[in-house]
């Protein structure tokens, strides 16, 4: 037996042999060999072949046999060529010698263009994560166990706090969409990518915990804590009118910032949802964190109830933007149409905004962790326990709901006025510091 095969042999020694489950023409029950071998390229790959029992060894040794004769002839080839012309040597480079770091830095220059600015910063901070970990590692030579491992570290976490369930699974998809580049790539094969991608776990100490009940939990914000959170507002009048407003209508933060002034239809009663912010590369010809772009999804397009008292604080937002000159300082920069702007006339930085309104409260003396997220999660709540049916609520949020009237259907709007009763009980709510959702039938 040539040398070459015995390599080969001895390199990727390991073959399992089993049982397909199925006969062949003669009723004799058919088995299969799975073993791995490094093709011309020298890229290891994996190969199964079906048949007699007794047959498979011998099958095996004749498919390395003619893999090695294929590589002496692309060897024969080379040689030929190389002597022929000379210069082609520098232009030759051993194959298969990608890294998986040069793998997603050509990944990500692919990526980019393809998704929002806001979603390839959380996919290049996975990737940045993948990389320190295993990034000096050949493509060819990652298996099954390196991404398991991969899982387990970063499950670990940092400073001695586990990672959530939810950071360990977007690092999981972006490894897997990784690896699926490198298959389009012909890096390595489709049974190289099953064999590295499926059944991967998420450590037990991580799915078995309470994180994410702690996390709902902490994004809750009861009746009295949203009071508590008004009134420690109350001598910031900005502040206080768009914790308001987010509290009675349910919308996402970079919703409302992106609000113009024609989304508002007081005589129709609700609010058009139809663009949103969305956070763009400062790198590229503006210096500004946030743009105007789409909604998070199709079903973010919606309409939104609205009462006469919800307008009524919209009206007095635009008076205090009239009274501290941010409105005409928004005519100068081209945003006199938005709802809100900042005090330079420039549309909202929602981040900045979150910011300074939780240290604006800690300062006041309220120590709920408040962010404009919450005000969502507290419209869906109050108006579920005051009684409003809980598909019309979703609309309202802007939930996609999968069912076959929504999908073929235009969606039905009489959702605005049933809801509308409830959201006006929730604005009485919230200006009597008395009153208080105690069940769904009353609040008092």
């Amino acid at each position: 037996m040539d040398a070459m095969i015995m390599n080969q042999l001895g390199e990727h020694g390991k073959a399992s042999i089993y049982p397909t489950g199925r006969r062949n023409k003669k009723g004799e029950a058919v088995y299969g060999i799975s073993f791995y071998y490094n093709d011309i390229k020298g890229c290891r790959q994996r190969k199964v072949i079906t048949g007699n029992k007794e047959e498979l060894l011998q099958k095996r040794i004749n498919f390395l046999n003619s893999i090695y004769l294929q590589k002496l002839e692309a060897l024969n080839i080379a040689e030929t060529t190389t002597a022929a012309n000379p210069s082609v040597t520098a232009s030759l480079s051993p194959a298969c010698t990608v890294t998986l770091k040069r793998a997603i830095e050509e990944f990500l220059i692919q990526y980019e263009p393809t998704v929002s600015h806001s979603t390839f910063l959380g996919e290049k901070t996975n990737t940045n994560n993948i990389t320190r970990i295993m990034g000096d590692m050949l493509i060819k030579d990652i298996t099954f166990d390196d991404f398991q491992s991969l899982v387990n570290t970063i499950s670990q976490g940092k400073n001695g706090n586990q990672a959530a369930p939810k950071t360990v699974r977007n690092h999981i998809i972006s490894f897997k969409r990784i690896m699926k580049y490198c298959r389009k790539k012909k890096w390595i094969s489709a049974d190289d990518l099953e064999l590295i991608t499926s059944d991967i776990k998420i450590p037990t100490y991580i799915t078995d915990n309470d994180h994410e009940e702690e996390v709902k939990e902490e994004k809750a914000l009861s009746c009295e804590e949203a009071k508590k959170v008004l009134e420690s507002l109350k001598k910031n009048t900005r502040y206080y009118l768009v914790a308001k407003i987010l509290l009675l209508t349910g919308m996402r933060p970079q919703e409302f910032f992106a609000l113009e002034k024609s989304d508002l239809v007081k005589k129709e009663g609700y609010i058009h949802i139809r663009q949103a912010l969305i956070r763009q590369n400062t790198k590229i010809g503006n210096n500004r964190l946030y743009g105007i772009g789409t909604t998070k999804n199709k079903g973010s397009r919606r309409k939104v109830p609205a009462t006469p008292l919800l307008f009524h604080y919209f009206d007095e937002l635009e008076s205090l933007m009239m009274k501290d000159g941010s409105r005409k300082k928004s005519i100068a920069m081209g945003n006199e149409t938005m709802v809100i702007v900042d005090k330079n006339g420039n549309i909202i930085d929602e981040h900045a905004f979150g910011i300074n309104m939780v240290r604006y409260l800690q300062r006041n003396g309220n120590c709920k962790k408040f962010t404009l997220g919450m005000p969502r999660h507290f419209y869906q709540d109050q108006l579920d326990i005051l009684g409003a049916n809980i598909n019309d609520v979703e609309k309202a949020v802007g939930h996609v709901i999968n069912t076959v009237s929504e999908r073929h259907y235009k969606v039905n709007e009489q959702y605005l006025k049933r809801l509308l009763p409830y959201v006006e009980d929730l604005g009485v709510m919230l200006e009597n510091p008395e009153k208080c959702c105690k069940n769904g039938l009353d609040f008092d």
